[in-house]
């Protein structure tokens, strides 16, 4: 094998236009003591092929298959490809566009995970195609577009399965990885590459070997994916609804995202969740389940956190329901938004039986598109309005490093009723949520729920105090009308619950010192000293 020696293959219908590829070859710069060597391919009945036949033709170490359509247009290409193979002795195979991920269908460009950039006309019109930048030498990747693929090591190219002029580059980047090697997208400050290709002809076979490729790959693909891909720990606190259970679980089950663990943690008084589950424990290995004896009520969301081993965490309640794509979606945008704290959506309402409800006031769609939203503001919007704009547990995808508060605590103190408002206020101190508005959670509305009770209404109001005076100490409502004004809405609130008690002939239920106290707190914040914030209720 020579090791001053590049080799450039290519498979060649078309003479005029691999004649160009050419003079962009030569015109490359090469380092001293190296010597180029251009083969050219007629008449080859499929791609790899042709690649074989290339490879078995010269005895260059190094080997840049490419089409004939692709003109490389970075000088320095020699010596950059020599560089990164020379450090980095494990790096077989590297490209210029491509994904780290490979979605269930196989087709590499609907992933949510691309990389690099070249100028491409696919569509028919010549045009920068560039996806996400890497920091490194280049990114360890799943698939590299066929357009160009280099390599410093010789791995057969399975002719034998792929006879056509699809799915051979994601074939062969396998290959590699199979072999022990990595594949990588090279970080282009510049694309390296022009590729005149037009528009793609997908009916010459593609589906047949897209099938082809998942079925001899798909179980490393999986496996790939999981390595490259950050965990996510869905949390399921469930308690005595095994029927809505499942189909939480079963939600879960069919996200496309493809690394997560999912950690159910049981307080029921029966073992109705336990027998929905035993079937699908010995099926799935990424499901925990852990039952709770006794149970631990509120701390059943606090026990699924510590559990979770995940870097991104999205609790789902047991009676409601995931899009399929939720999660891919929303982790996308942690990716390319660092200063991104949580991803939310708008949620649909269903009743006990999954039909779709209306719109409640307080689940209306915020953005008919997908937004990006200052936390501080978002923040204030909430507090001021006393609303709970962003969602229920279910609804919310964030970075488990940044809760730093137990769920539902500020201060060390549990906030019952607002439990997921008060850690979304506790995120969004930390930086920036995101939108989307298209519906990827479900929301159940059914008779066992206790959201509309007066109890539950009565006992949320020392909530809303205590959660706007400690959100003041973090920064929210720092404008003394916001302020003013967030209380005097929970003081319109609590006069309308106590309204409600006198109509209903409940006040005998009422704790006369818990809404004195409440109603002397509102009242003194709202007209006299509004600096005073450390109130215990």
């Amino acid at each position: 094998m020579n090791d001053k020696k590049i080799a450039f293959i290519c498979c060649v219908n078309n003479r005029a236009l691999y004649e160009e590829s050419v003079r962009y070859v030569k015109s490359l710069h090469v380092p001293v003591g190296y010597e180029i060597e251009l083969i050219a391919i007629e008449g080859a009945y499929s791609i790899t092929s042709g690649y074989n036949q290339g490879m078995r033709q010269t005895d260059a170490k190094y080997k840049v298959y490419l089409h004939q359509d692709v003109f490389i247009v970075n000088k320095n290409f020699l010596y950059d490809i020599i560089a990164l193979f020379e450090k980095y002795p494990k790096l077989g195979l590297i490209g210029v566009a491509g994904a780290k991920t490979i979605p269930k269908n196989g087709v590499w460009w609907e992933s949510t995970q691309r990389f690099g950039k070249v100028y491409d006309s696919h569509t028919g019109e010549m045009k920068l195609l560039s996806f996400k930048d890497t920091e490194l030498d280049y990114e360890p990747v799943q698939a590299i577009d066929g357009l160009i693929m280099v390599t410093q090591y010789d791995i057969p190219w399975r002719d034998d399965l792929f006879t056509g002029w699809h799915f051979y580059d994601l074939s062969q980047c396998q290959e590699f990885w199979l072999a022990g090697y990595e594949v990588g997208i090279v970080r282009q400050n510049e694309p390296w590459c022009i590729h005149d290709c037009g528009i793609v002809n997908v009916k010459n076979g593609f589906d047949k070997y897209r099938r082809k490729f998942m079925d001899v790959y798909g179980e490393e693909v999986r496996r790939l994916n999981k390595q490259f891909l950050p965990l996510v720990s869905v949390l399921i606190p469930t308690y005595n609804r095994p029927y809505y259970f499942e189909l939480a679980l079963q939600s879960v089950l069919n996200q496309t995202y493809e690394n997560i663990e999912i950690i159910v943690c049981d307080d029921s008084t029966n073992d109705g969740v336990k027998n929905v589950i035993e079937p699908y424990l010995k099926k799935y290995s990424h499901i925990k389940y852990y039952r709770n004896d006794p149970p631990l009520v509120a701390g059943n969301f606090d026990r699924c956190f510590e559990l979770a081993k995940g870097q991104y965490i999205n609790y789902l309640m047991d009676d409601d329901l995931f899009h399929p794509e939720k999660i891919e979606k929303m982790i996308q945008y942690f990716e390319t938004h660092k200063d991104v704290i949580l991803v939310t959506s708008y949620r649909k309402l269903i009743d006990e039986n999954g039909y779709e409800l209306p719109d409640l006031p307080t689940t209306k769609k915020l953005f008919y598109e997908d937004t990006i939203i200052d936390g501080k503001v978002l923040g204030d919007y909430m507090l001021k309005n006393n609303v709970n704009a962003i969602g229920e547990p279910t609804t919310v995808l964030f970075k488990k490093q940044h809760l730093c508060e137990t769920f539902g605590h500020i201060n060390g103190r549990r906030v019952p009723i607002l439990n997921d408002l008060t850690s979304w206020i506790l995120l969004l101190e930390k930086g920036k949520a995101v939108y989307i508005s298209e519906p990827l959670s479900y929301f159940r509305q059914h008779p066992g729920q206790n959201q509309k009770s007066l109890k539950f209404a009565k006992n949320a109001i020392g909530d809303w105090i205590y959660l706007i005076t400690q959100s003041r100490n973090k920064g929210f409502l720092a404008v003394e009308t916001d302020y003013k004004l967030a209380l005097n809405n929970v003081l319109k609130t609590a006069h309308y619950v106590l309204q409600l008690y006198i109509n209903e002939s409940q006040t005998n239920l009422l704790d006369y010192e818990e809404l004195k106290s409440n109603f002397e707190i509102l009242t003194t914040e709202i007209v006299g000293n509004v600096q005073k914030t450390d109130i215990q209720c």
